[in-house]
């Protein structure tokens, strides 16, 4: 008789498994992180509304996720954290609900809740059927490995390759996506924010760095806007290589 895998509160069975978080391309990384399976999580500030028992045999499995953006306030205060997602890997695998648990400093929260989202999984199985399971993911914003990256990147990005990375679309594409922050309209925030891109030869955005900002969340909604855009890749001898590029974006009231 198959052997089935109970779950009783006050006391909960978490299984865990290395989890990474994205070093660069969201579907192909390299694994350092945790990722808690919990079943069942309650407690008395608990919102999610959790009200069921769910058994499984077979655990959940990362199949793609997403590094959390830096944010750029916390670049510009020097300070790291941590944040615990909790999310509902329903049966297709895809995340539905997901919450922040807990949170060192809320200043990493969004980011952290906009990476849970990209995630994609196998599902948990019972009786070889799919089910619907909460589990929790921890995302760690470290500032001193974020800067070694930075520096990495800056040895294999090249800054004058034959043909500069463009935006596919031109900086038009950006505007339609960038949203006012609705602090800088109330403090009448006017001016233009310095974005450094690092683009790979597939032009896909790896990276991107505030290097003169207006605050108010100027920086971040500028940075957002770039990253949601596509690139046409950089040129050397003819072959797609990685470059970094410097784009300026306008902030300006009607």
């Amino acid at each position: 008789m198959k052997k089935k895998i109970f779950y009783f509160l006050p006391v909960l069975l978490v299984f865990t498994f290395l989890s990474p978080l994205l070093s660069q391309n969201p579907t192909n990384s390299t694994k350092e992180e945790t990722l808690n399976i919990a079943q069942n999580i309650i407690s008395n500030d608990d919102t999610t509304g959790i009200d069921e028992f769910t058994l499984f045999d077979v655990a959940p499995n990362i199949i793609t996720q997403a590094k959390p953006e830096y944010p750029a306030e916390a670049i510009n205060k020097k300070i790291g954290g941590r944040v615990w997602i909790k999310l509902k890997v329903e049966t297709n695998g895809i995340p539905s609900t997901v919450v922040v648990v807990k949170s060192t400093n809320s200043i990493f929260d969004e980011a952290a809740v906009t990476a849970a989202k990209q995630y994609k999984f196998t599902p948990a199985k019972q009786d070889g059927k799919p089910v619907a399971v909460w589990i929790i993911i921890p995302f760690k914003f470290d500032l001193f490995k974020e800067k070694k990256q930075n520096e990495a990147r800056q040895e294999c990005y090249s800054i004058n390759p034959e043909k500069m990375p463009s935006i596919i679309g031109g900086m038009n594409s950006v505007y339609k996506k960038l949203i006012y922050p609705e602090l800088a309209k109330t403090k009448k925030i006017e001016g233009k924010v310095t974005v450094k891109v690092y683009v790979d030869e597939n032009g896909n955005i790896d990276a991107s760095k505030i290097l003169k900002g207006l605050g108010y969340g100027c920086d971040e909604a500028a940075e957002k806007a770039i990253r949601a855009s596509k690139f046409s890749p950089a040129k050397q001898n003819e072959k797609n290589v990685k470059a970094q590029v410097i784009l300026p974006v306008q902030f300006k009231l009607k």
